[in-house]
C-alpha cells in the first residue's frame, strides 16, 4: 500500500550542533515539527486555516529511537505520514535518512488538536482533508516512561521567552534541552542520546516556573518536571556509549 506522505530535505545548521557537532536532540524534534507543519500547509491547512476554526494542534507524547545522530553541515530527509484522529490522538511516524537513503532516526508523535476557545481536547477535527492522512500507520515507538524514585533535584526553570513558541508556552522540542541541562554532564559526555519518550502532562506557560528532577534508571535515566505541584512533564532517556562503539 502507498502512503499518503510528505517529504522534504533539511541542512543540519550550525547552531543546532551540539559539542560533538551533533544536532541537538531538541532540533531533531524542531525539525520533525517543521516537516509536519510543512505537510499541513501543503495541503492549504496553514494558520489561517486553523484560525478560522479555533484549533490548534498539540503534541501530547513523542518518542523518538537515533541509530546516527546527523552532523552539522548534513544534509537530512525527512518522510512523514499521519493517521487521522482515534479517540483524540493523531499518530505521525516520521523517518530521517541521510544522503544515501540510510536511516538516522525515527520519531513517533501523538498530536493532540485542541480547541483554542474553551482549551479542551477534540476527540475529532471539524475538518477532513483528503489524501492527507492515511488509514492505518503499522510502525510504532514504545510510548512508555520509566518511572523511577529517590529523585535529585536539578533545579528550577522558568518558561522565558526563548523556550516558548507560537502558542505562548514552552515548544515540545525545548523540553528536551531542559532534561539533558537536568542531567549530569558526566551522562551527556558518555555518547549522544539514542532513544528518548516524553509526555507532556500539563503545558509550561511563558512566565511560569517548573521543578526538575531526575533520577538513574537500569538503562537509562528519568525526568521529570513539576508545576505548581502538578506534573508538567516527564521523559525518558537513553544515552549510547561512545567509548564502546569505537572499540
Amino acid at each position: 500500500m502507498e502512503l499518503n506522505h510528505f517529504t522534504e530535505t533539511f541542512t543540519v545548521l550550525n547552531a543546532d550542533g551540539d559539542f560533538r557537532r551533533m544536532l541537538k536532540p531538541s532540533a531533531l524534534f524542531r525539525y520533525v515539527e517543521q516537516a509536519a507543519a510543512d505537510h499541513a500547509r501543503a495541503y492549504d491547512m496553514d494558520d489561517a486555516f486553523f484560525a478560522a476554526r479555533h484549533t490548534a494542534f498539540l503534541v501530547g507524547k513523542q518518542a523518538v529511537e537515533i541509530y546516527r545522530m546527523p552532523t552539522r553541515g548534513e544534509k537530512v530527509t525527512l518522510d512523514t505520514a499521519c493517521e487521522p484522529c482515534k479517540k483524540g490522538s493523531m499518530k505521525r511516524i516520521t523517518h530521517l535518512r541521510d544522503e544515501a537513503g540510510r536511516e538516522l532516526a525515527m520519531v513517533d508523535c501523538r498530536w493532540i488538536v485542541v480547541d483554542t476557545e474553551t482549551e479542551r481536547i477534540l476527540r475529532q477535527p471539524s475538518w477532513c482533508t483528503p489524501n492527507y492522512e492515511n488509514d492505518t500507520l503499522e510502525e510504532e515507538l514504545p510510548q512508555l516512561v520509566h518511572k523511577m524514585k529517590d529523585l535529585t533535584f536539578a533545579g528550577n526553570w522558568t518558561a522565558r521567552y526563548s523556550l516558548c513558541d507560537l502558542n505562548g508556552h514552552v515548544n515540545n522540542s525545548c523540553y528536551l534541552d531542559i532534561a539533558c541541562d537536568a542531567l549530569p554532564l558526566e551522562v551527556l559526555r558518555k555518547g549522544p542520546l539514542r532513544l528518548a519518550s516524553i509526555k507532556y502532562h500539563r503545558e509550561i506557560p511563558m512566565g511560569a516556573e517548573v521543578a526538575v528532577s531526575y533520577a538513574p534508571s537500569e538503562d537509562g535515566w528519568y525526568v521529570v518536571g513539576r508545576r505548581e505541584e502538578h506534573m508538567a512533564f516527564e521523559c525518558y532517556l537513553e544515552f549510547a556509549d561512545e567509548a564502546a562503539q569505537k572499540v
